[in-house]
Formats: C-alpha cells, structure tokens, sequence
C-alpha cells in the first residue's frame, strides 16, 4: 500500500516543485517566504509548467515526436534533470486537494470486463493505485464525470479518460525544431494524451522515496471533452489543440473546458 508521504513524493515530481502540505507551511518561522496553494482545479496548469521547466521532459517531447512520426524507439534520446530547475515551492491543504472517497487501488486486479467512459472504452489503471483529485463541484457541473457508480457503461455528457499530458509549449518546441510542412508533420500545438495506459507508461515520471528507497512511477488520469479533442495515429494519441498567439487567459480557459485530471497514479517499479 502507497501512503500519503509517497504521494506527496509522487506530487512533487509532477509538479517539478517542492510541494508540502498545510501544516508542514504553518510551522515555518513568521519570516518565511510565502508559498502559493496548489488546487486540484489549476492543477493541470502546474504539470503543464512543470513540463516546461523539467529538462526530464524533453525525453518525453523527443518520445512523442518519433511516436507521431511512427517511429516505435525514442533512438537512445534521454535527458537528466539539471540542478536548479525546479519550480518554486508551493502548498496543498490536503482536504481540499485530495478526495479519499474515490481512491481506488487497481494493484491486484485484472481485466474481465470491458469499461466504457464517454463512449470510448475505458483501459482501467490495472496494477496502479489511484489518489483522488477533489473535482467534485469544481465546475459549473458534475456531469462530465459520469456517475458515482463503478458500471461498466457511460452515461449521457460523461467525458472519456485518458492519461498523462505534455505540455503545449514543449510539443511546440518539438514542431519547430524538427518538423517541416509535409505528410509526417507533427499534428500540432497544444496537450497531448492517451486513451491507453500502455502508452503512457513510457512517458510517466519516476520519484524514489528517501523513506523507503522504493521507486514509484506517476501518470494522471484526465477527463477529455470530446468537443475540443482531435484523434491521431489510429486513436492512440489525443490532442487539445490550442493554436500559437492564444492569450494565456484564453489559455486557462481552454485547458478548464478540455482537460481536467481526476486522478493520480502510482506504481512501485
């Protein structure tokens, strides 16, 4: 079983920052720095950043260039993070980032049904363990999160899941420096994800506990809406577009009506 002083581990590597919780901030001297709260609801904007930052990253962004271009290898391509890197630290209030309710642990189970979510079919985290996001409420409804019940079927206005997420500003980076118009151009700028969790393994962040010394893999598991999501490559990869020149507050926006995580997943490796 993964505790919480993992999952805050886990936490921190996505968000490329040192991140802690409410009380651990509360007991800092008067004259500390202020340090920002973290919510689920801007949570995507900070993997994204993270991203965007992570020289780790771009391990990710040279991987996702040769899937798209149909290559099955990344060519021995790998990055290690840099020292001085990291994003300024921020705070969570775990009951306010967190949802136990909806934690669900996947390690032991095994496929003997097939799910559908949002009318796509639904590959379930097998083999992970799943810490809920508190998303309910969040937004102008709950409907795109489907029903509370564990049924194998969608419900009407349910969004499909997928998994991870590279930021806008990295694959943009990857259009520009390796690719030119023609056939095998990269399908364009904004947030790539997957509906296959075999697919995004590759491209999950790994933290070792200083605990424990155990090495967990970290992918989140998003809600797309289908309005804003363009399928590429037999469906393997789905993109958000958000086009080049698009305001960051239009931005934000974009990234709120189109992708929305849920959950995050951890694996012992």
């Amino acid at each position: 079983m993964i505790d919480r002083a993992v999952l805050l581990g886990a936490l921190s590597t996505v968000c490329n920052a040192d991140v802690t919780v409410q009380s651990d901030v509360s007991c800092r001297s008067a004259g500390a720095t202020q340090q920002p709260q973290l919510f689920s609801k801007n949570f995507i904007h900070a993997v994204l950043g993270a991203d965007e930052t992570s020289q780790v990253s771009r391990s990710n962004f040279c991987r996702l260039q040769c899937a798209l271009q149909g290559q099955d290898q990344l060519g021995g391509i790998t990055y290690q993070e840099e020292s001085g890197t990291r994003n300024p630290p921020c705070f969570i209030n775990e009951d306010e980032f967190f949802d136990q309710r909806f934690d669900y642990d996947f390690t032991n189970l095994t496929a003997v049904e097939t799910y559908h979510r949002g009318g796509e079919v639904y590959e379930r985290p097998y083999g992970w363990q799943r810490f809920a996001l508190r998303v309910l409420d969040d937004y102008e409804d709950n409907t795109w999160l489907g029903t509370r019940y564990r049924s194998t079927e969608s419900v009407p206005g349910e969004w499909p899941v997928s998994y991870h997420g590279t930021s806008k500003k990295g694959a943009g980076g990857i259009i520009e420096e390796y690719f030119k118009p023609g056939p095998r151009e990269l399908y364009g700028r904004g947030i790539y994800s997957t509906p296959y969790l075999r697919v995004a393994i590759p491209y999950a962040k790994t933290y070792t506990c200083p605990a424990n010394g155990k090495t967990y893999s970290v992918i989140l598991q998003n809600r797309i809406n289908p309005t804003y999501r363009e399928k590429h490559r037999d469906g393997k990869y789905w993109l958000v577009r958000i086009d080049e020149g698009t305001s960051k507050e239009e931005e934000q926006k974009m990234v709120q009506r189109a992708i929305r995580p849920y959950g995050l997943l951890l694996k012992e490796v």
